[in-house]
């Protein structure tokens, strides 16, 4: 629990030594100038926290639908594989694919089981070609939830500390609580507290600047080491995607002559490649929900937390 300066304190807590009326006023009046000093502010701090929540909403939303874009660029590039795939074996069943069984072949047999398979050719490469093109609107949608997911662990990883506005807070719900033992200490020495200018302000500052619970802005700190852990781990995520996508994209499985010469390992691991990023791309559509979530509910307690300052500061304005 952070403590009010022992001068505060003096000015909050009279003590009977105060000689007279004018004694306590003035040190009232004194008390009243450092509530505003101490309460005026806060909401600002706050509503700073809102808006930091309100940039990361939208930057998490945008992450969110690239890595949306993403998945749907890596379901429709695994059907076009399948498509490549039947093709190829359709060529090669019928002979195409080996020399061996050309060789062996009569022309009729030659002409029936290779050149009209093979006629299929420039519909393969139709199909290679948006697949690859698939491939790489999914590689540079990840790589943009990386760019999204960095810098929202930036602007939160620098507002997860806010030992400054727990300070303050504290300092102001202190002196706000104080306010009763300025009253009493007037009356001890026969006067009407409601008879004094100073003491309608303090009674009005004790209505109005109802003390913020500590543990709310406890929870602004949570939650936005919450959002910057989540999107350090998207941008885990997306980096791992843009490789295992850039990687099943390479010539290596994307030029004709190699898939038709793949084997079967490699088939295997190609389709684990794409599975791989597309569940990344899922991941991070994930985490951008998350995101979102926990931005949503800063934004929710942060305008609570921001109208209940600003009603204070404006009643000690």
């Amino acid at each position: 629990m952070v403590k009010i300066p022992i001068l505060f304190l003096l000015f909050l807590f009279p003590v009977a030594s105060f000689a007279d009326v004018d004694d306590v006023v003035s040190n009232a009046t004194v008390a009243y100038e450092a509530i505003r000093v101490v309460c005026s502010g806060v909401a600002d701090e706050i509503g700073r926290v809102a808006n930091i929540s309100k940039a990361n909403t939208a930057v998490s939303v945008v992450g969110t639908v690239a890595a949306g874009g993403a998945l749907v660029a890596g379901i429709t590039k695994s059907k076009e594989e399948e498509e490549i795939d039947r093709l190829i074996e359709e060529m090669c069943n019928a002979g195409g694919c080996s020399a061996e069984g050309v060789e062996a072949m009569s022309n009729a047999e030659f002409f029936e089981n290779v050149l009209q398979p093979m006629a299929q050719i420039a519909e393969l490469q139709e199909h290679i070609e948006k697949s690859k093109q698939l491939g790489n609107w999914r590689t540079g949608l990840l790589a943009g939830t990386i760019g999204t997911n960095l810098a929202s662990a930036i602007m939160s990883g620098i507002n997860t500390n806010q030992s400054d506005l727990i300070q303050r807070v504290t300092a102001c719900n202190e002196m706000i609580e104080a306010i009763p033992d300025i009253e009493i200490e007037l009356k001890k020495v026969g006067a009407n507290p409601m008879e004094h200018n100073v003491m309608k302000k303090l009674s009005n500052a004790r209505t109005w600047c109802k003390p913020i619970n500590i543990s709310d802005i406890e929870k602004i700190e949570n939650r936005m080491k919450g959002v910057m852990g989540t999107s350090v781990a998207g941008v885990a995520i997306g980096a791992v995607g843009v490789g295992t996508s850039a990687a099943a994209n390479s010539n290596k499985y994307m030029d004709m002559e190699n898939k038709i010469k793949m084997s079967n390992k490699d088939k295997r691991k190609e389709q684990a490649l794409n599975t791989t990023a597309n569940v990344m791309s899922g991941a991070n559509i994930a985490t951008g929900a998350v995101e979102t979530g926990l931005n949503i509910s800063l934004i929710t307690l942060t305008k609570k937390l921001m109208a209940s300052a600003q009603r204070c500061e404006d009643v000690l304005r």
